[in-house]
């Protein structure tokens, strides 16, 4: 069983969901999806758009995707990686390249792999 809630994003999953839990979401929250069968669908990276998507990918767009999913500005991200707003910009347009140490950071602040920005 798997229930989502879309903002904020909350995904729970189990062969059991209490109840109390379950009503708790639906109460205070707008889009709750229950689904019952999980296994019905298939996981995103596993797709043909996903993979073609991921070819087309560059740390810099990456970078955007990121920033702009986190709701955070150029400069609040600078403000963040200890730099200024131009060195995100050029950054994502892709005419500075992400350095290890940076994509680490990022890594920290948007809770996934280094690997994503390199």
């Amino acid at each position: 069983m798997l229930a989502v809630v879309n903002k904020p994003h909350i995904e729970i999953s189990g062969d059991t969901i209490p109840e109390e839990l379950l009503s708790f979401l639906k109460d205070h929250y707008k889009k709750v999806d229950i689904i019952e069968n999980d296994e019905a669908y298939q996981d995103i990276t596993e797709t043909d758009c996903y993979k073609k998507r991921e070819q087309k990918s560059t740390p810099g767009s990456t970078l955007k995707r990121y920033r702009k999913r986190a709701e955070l500005s150029q400069v609040d991200l600078a403000e963040k990686l200890g730099m200024v707003k131009q060195n995100v910009s050029s950054m994502e347009k892709g005419t500075r390249g992400i350095s290890k140490t940076t994509a680490h950071k990022l890594a920290e602040i948007f809770q996934t792999s280094p690997g994503r920005f390199i």
